[in-house]
């Protein structure tokens, strides 16, 4: 018996499921401090201080409680992709 798979149909049900795994795994987080923002980033917590965290994209998505500073998350990403976008070239 020979069963015949249509490639789009399997690249279709992989990227579904790889959707699955990849929400499973997405964090919760309501916000997230700089050292969560270093390991997303795979940056330094100095190059994010210096150099990130001062852009515009990212102030607008920062948060201070008392003398704790948070980025709002998941906004946090987008802005730091739109950071990565202008400066980056």
């Amino acid at each position: 018996m020979n069963i015949t798979i249509d490639d789009a149909v399997i690249v279709d049900l992989v990227k579904k499921q790889v959707g699955n795994v990849m929400a499973d795994l997405e964090l919760e987080f309501a916000t997230v401090d700089i050292n969560q923002l270093s390991e997303i980033t795979s940056l330094s917590r100095s190059t994010l201080l210096n150099t990130i965290t001062c852009e515009p994209e990212i102030v607008e998505v920062t948060r201070r409680i008392g003398s704790r500073v948070l980025y709002l998350y998941p906004e946090v990403l987008e802005a730091y992709k739109k950071v990565l976008e202008r400066v980056g070239k």
